[in-house]
């Protein structure tokens, strides 16, 4: 199937690109072998460009922000807003200990006021210093938790001990307790059969119970003191236990952010690679269960080589930042893009019929074409290339990819700016 647009005069000079195939071994992903289980899908989040505001490709007015930067190689006066822009986002998305905070927070300050050519190189260096220490320090913090967590559970074990012992003490203490009596009660049977008359039988009796008493008093007295002291341990050991998985809980919550952050692509703000292979997993197991269709993308922007060429790379920069936007906000919630890497993204569409996954895909395909991209005064066309598949009872994820790279392949040889399906 093949929608194709009516042809848009294109303002750069066009030149001849040899078509290749796009590589797509690092994108396969395993079919799921184990019984499928539900779970919630990865959380990604959003993370927009802070000071480079989304522009609105509807209104009229909107040209401005699809301005292309006016020179090929850049002077660091032209460079300096976008470098400052990006160290201080990755200051930004650090996780630090209050001893760091103040060496950030004065590189923050330095990077605010503006940086001159020669400023660079020293806060480079001053950042690689306190990225080292950051990694240090992580591993040494790491390493002194695990370092209580032994002897936590070395006190664990010893307070478990002592309760094992207090219980064997109590069961040793019934047993005597059991004895006492046994005897006791012996003797006063035979007091009662020697007793003479009933002035000695009654002294015999007093006596005998008296005995009894004492000895259901000593033993009641050392079972609530035994009582006590394993309530204490295992009060001790509660605690112990609550402040041990707190403390887990923090490290899980450190590295569960640190891992949704490794799963952004951070000049988008789209998932990456990493986040598309847990994702494809994921939508792999679904299927597999709800046997809905699932439709797998593959999109390439065309000629982009151009544009870095032609502009540089802060240009081609800005279209990968717009183009994701324009995909992102046209997607439905259940659908999924990533950025796999330079101008290619990957998107599924879950619960998805051919029919309507491809008038979809003709959507992003003319909003691209559409956005008002300009080079001093003068039209920039941009163009997007797009290969799906939809797939088949009982193949793998990885079979499903290379028939969307061949589709992906078939509309660069029929002239790009396509959407064919494979």
């Amino acid at each position: 199937v093949s929608v194709a647009p009516a042809p848009v005069e294109i303002a750069v000079e066009p030149v001849s690109v040899p078509v290749e195939r796009i590589d797509t071994t690092d994108m396969l992903a395993p079919t799921p072998s184990v019984p499928y289980q539900q779970r919630p899908a990865p959380v990604i989040p959003e993370v927009e460009p802070e000071d480079d505001p989304e522009p609105d490709t509807e209104g009229e007015d909107s040209e401005e922000g699809y301005a292309l930067p006016s020179s090929p190689e850049p002077s660091y006066s032209s460079v300096a807003a976008h470098i400052e822009e990006t160290l201080l986002g990755l200051l930004n998305d650090l996780t630090l200990s209050e001893h760091f905070r103040p060496q950030v927070e004065d590189m923050q300050l330095r990077l605010k006021h503006g940086l001159n050519w020669y400023e660079l190189l020293p806060i480079l260096d001053d950042l690689a210093v306190l990225m080292l220490a950051i990694n240090n320090g992580g591993q040494q913090e790491f390493s002194s938790y695990l370092k209580q967590l032994n002897e936590r559970l070395e006190s664990f074990q010893s307070h478990l001990q002592a309760a094992s012992e207090d219980h064997a003490e109590n069961q040793s203490s019934a047993r005597d307790l059991n004895e006492q009596l046994r005897e006791q009660v012996g003797g006063l049977q035979s007091s009662v059969q020697d007793a003479s008359d009933l002035n000695s039988l009654k002294q015999v009796l007093d006596n005998r119970f008296e005995d009894l008493l004492s000895t259901m008093d000593n033993y009641q007295l050392k079972r609530d003191e035994r009582e006590r002291e394993v309530a204490s341990r295992l009060q001790g050991l509660a605690s112990r236990v609550a402040s041990m998985e707190q403390e887990a809980l923090g490290f899980r919550t450190n590295l569960e952010e640190q891992r949704q952050k490794a799963l952004i692509d951070p000049l988008t703000g789209l998932p990456n690679r990493a986040a598309w292979g847990e994702r494809l997993e994921q939508e792999m197991a679904d299927w597999q269960r709800e046997k809905n269709s699932l439709l797998v993308c593959i999109l390439d922007l065309d000629h982009f080589k151009r544009i870095n060429d032609g502009y540089g790379h802060l240009a081609g920069d800005k279209v990968l930042k717009i183009v994701a936007h324009v995909f992102k906000k046209r997607l439905r919630p259940a659908d999924f893009l990533a950025r796999f890497g330079g101008e290619e993204f990957v998107m599924l569409l879950p619960a998805t019929p051919s029919g309507t996954g491809l008038t979809l895909l003709d959507e992003l395909r003319t909003a691209v074409e559409l956005c008002p991209f300009h080079f001093k005064g003068e039209r920039v066309t941009i163009t997007v290339s797009i290969g799906v598949t939809a797939l088949r009872t009982g193949e793998r994820s990885d079979t499903a990819i290379k028939r969307a790279d061949q589709a992906l392949y078939k509309a660069k040889e029929n002239g790009r700016n396509r959407v064919e399906q494979g």
